[in-house]
Order: structure tokens, then C-alpha cells, then sequence
């Protein structure tokens, strides 16, 4: 593994094996090979920090799992008055699946993120928990505290938001990267398309910049709020190879993300060593439905009766399975006691 201390060195005074970065602050960031899952540069990666918008790579994973492609998403009214920045949902409309995830990813959208909450959840409590199962799934090792599915924070996010590492985003963005739906959303620089209620819609990618600036950018977001600042998770493709970036709290995101990512590229997939990994790709799951109450015979006479498990109710019951053979029995016992009876 590359350590932070040799990363902020010039190319003429770097050593073997160091990464030359602009010596850009950043609260955390951290540098993975995908295909490898090799993390090649770290700096305060496993810190609970404020995510922002880059929450919204987990909310897409998990909606593009649990929603049926082709389904519609409902808009309450919590959903279209959440602060700040919306895409234009009104309360009462059905959004297409589709065109939510473009405004979530492309245009980062809130109104987006807690339509698709809400849809999924139940309510935004309900979707934490999800979010939460979610992060153990795809193999998120720095136990997040995920609340907001949009990435707000403080007063505004919802339970006080969410504080999630560098590494654990790492694995959420390069996990949403995997999926190719998602992928394509995050490599638009533009999206058009019509409303439910008719309204012609343009959005500019909230990436736009280094996706139109950086060669062989392929995505994937950015975020930013009060406390989280300006906030970068970058892909780019170069030789056949794919590095992603996280950077948390810098005050020019893209050019850390950029020289990262440039400097990872100089390092031959061989020269990796034996650097920490992501764990493999993942994707989030819904539950499996329960199975039907289990059915099995007595062993006393199968002919006769049933024995069936129900689960939440008593252990077990019997069920006569030749109800007529059991009867006769039954009513020449009883005959059989009332003639003794009569004797006596």
C-alpha cells in the first residue's frame, strides 16, 4: 500500500512506487484499482465522516434491487418539499423507476432519493434499516450510520443524516459501477425527458465537470453539504484499466480525484503488492419471501395422520387423513365401553 505521506511529492522527487498528487487537503480519501479491488492510496480512509450526496450510490444500488424494472414511484409530500434540491416531483404523481434513478444519480436529486426511500422502505425509518442491511450485504467494514437516503445532514437530514469512510464508499461506488444500468446513468453529462405531468425536462449532470474534463472519465458522483463539504467519487478507465477515488471534505475534490487517478494508472497492475482489497463486488438483496409452513408425515401411521408444523402457532396438530376408517374405530370403541357400562 502506498502510504499518504509519500503521496504528496512531485514527479521529480517521488519515490519508487509513490503516488505524485497535488497536494490538495482532503479530511479522507482513498484510491482503488476495481478490477483488482487493490486499495493503492489511503489517508483517513476508515473515519466516520459526513458523505453527502455520495450517499446516493448505496440509495441507487438498493432501489435498482428491490424495485421491479418497468414499476412507478409514488410521491408523498415529504418527499416533494425536502430541502434543498429537486428535481420537480409534486405529491400524488408516480415517477417511471427509470427516469427517478436518472434524476437521483445524474441530477442528485432529493425529492428523488426520498421518493425512492419511501417506495422501498415503507418511510425514511423504514429504509434505514434497509440501508443498514444493505451496507452489511456488499461487505462495508467501518459499521456507517446511514439514516438519509439523500446524504443530508444536521437538521435538515433525517435523524441527524449519516457519517460513513472513505473505504466504505469505495465499496459502494465501485459496486454501483458494477451494475451496467447504473453505470450508463453515471456517465451521462446530460439527461432529457418528459414528466408525468408533461413538463419537458433538461438536466446537467452535478459531475459534469470532470466527466467532460477528465479522459476516460465513466462517473460517478459528487456531494456537498455545510458540514460534509465539497465531496468526490470518480471512475475512470485508462488501458483496459479502471481506477475509482473517494475524496471527503477538500476544497477542489476534482483535482485530488484526478491526480489520484492518473498517478493510479502509472502503477502496473503487478506492482500492487500486497495492498489491502475491497471485498468482492456485491449487491444489495431484498428479504427472500418466507417459506409455506412445512408439511411432513407422522411416523405413527401415515394413512391416518397428518402431522403439520406451523410456525407462530402450536407445535404440532392432527389432521385424520381416512377420516372413515377413524371413525368406525372410533364409534365401535365407544359402543364397546357402553356395552361394559350395561354389564356392570
Amino acid at each position: 500500500m502506498l502510504a499518504a505521506s509519500l503521496a504528496f511529492t512531485s514527479p521529480a522527487s517521488a519515490q519508487p512506487g509513490a503516488i505524485p498528487v497535488p497536494p490538495v487537503p482532503a479530511k479522507a480519501s482513498i484510491l482503488v484499482d476495481v478490477d483488482t479491488g487493490r486499495v493503492l492510496y489511503e489517508n483517513n480512509d476508515h473515519a466516520p465522516l459526513r458523505p453527502g450526496s455520495l450517499t446516493k450510490t448505496l440509495t441507487a444500488m438498493i432501489a435498482a434491487d428491490w424495485l421491479p424494472a418497468g414499476s412507478r414511484v409514488p410521491v408523498t409530500p415529504v418527499d416533494a418539499t425536502v430541502y434543498p434540491d429537486r428535481v420537480g416531483m409534486k405529491p400524488g404523481q408516480q415517477w417511471p423507476l427509470d427516469i427517478t434513478l436518472h434524476a437521483l444519480v445524474t441530477d442528485s436529486a432529493n425529492d428523488a432519493a426520498y421518493a425512492l426511500a419511501e417506495d422501498v422502505g415503507g418511510s425514511l425509518g423504514g429504509f434505514s434499516q434497509v440501508m443498514q442491511q444493505a451496507a452489511r450485504q456488499i461487505g462495508m467494514v467501518d459499521h456507517p450510520t446511514l439514516e438519509d437516503p439523500a446524504g443530508l445532514d444536521g437538521t435538515e437530514g433525517f435523524r441527524g443524516g449519516n457519517r460513513i469512510s472513505a473505504w466504505d464508499l469505495a465499496v459502494a461506488g465501485r459496486d454501483m459501477m458494477a451494475n451496467p444500468d447504473l453505470a450508463a446513468i453515471a456517465a451521462l453529462r446530460t439527461y432529457d425527458f418528459t414528466g408525468p405531468d408533461g413538463i419537458k425536462y433538461h438536466l446537467l449532470s452535478r459531475n459534469y465537470h470532470f466527466l467532460a474534463s477528465y479522459p476516460g472519465a465513466i462517473g460517478v458522483k459528487t456531494g456537498f453539504t455545510d458540514r460534509a463539504g465539497y465531496c468526490d467519487m470518480e471512475e475512470a478507465v485508462s488501458g483496459g484499466r479502471k481506477m475509482l477515488a473517494v475524496v471527503l471534505g477538500s476544497p477542489n475534490p476534482d483535482a485530488l480525484a484526478a491526480g489520484l487517478i492518473t498517478a493510479g494508472f502509472k502503477v502496473p497492475a503487478a506492482g500492487e503488492g500486497d495492498s489491502p482489497s475491497l471485498p468482492p463486488v456485491a449487491e444489495p438483496r431484498p428479504p427472500q419471501p418466507a417459506p409455506p409452513p412445512t408439511t411432513s408425515t407422522s411416523t405413527t401411521d401415515p394413512k391416518l395422520v397428518q402431522k403439520v408444523v406451523r410456525p407462530g402457532g402450536p407445535s404440532t396438530f392432527l389432521h385424520a387423513v381416512e377420516g372413515g376408517g377413524l371413525v368406525v374405530g372410533l364409534v365401535l370403541l365407544t359402543w364397546r365401553w357402553r356395552a361394559r357400562g350395561r354389564r356392570r
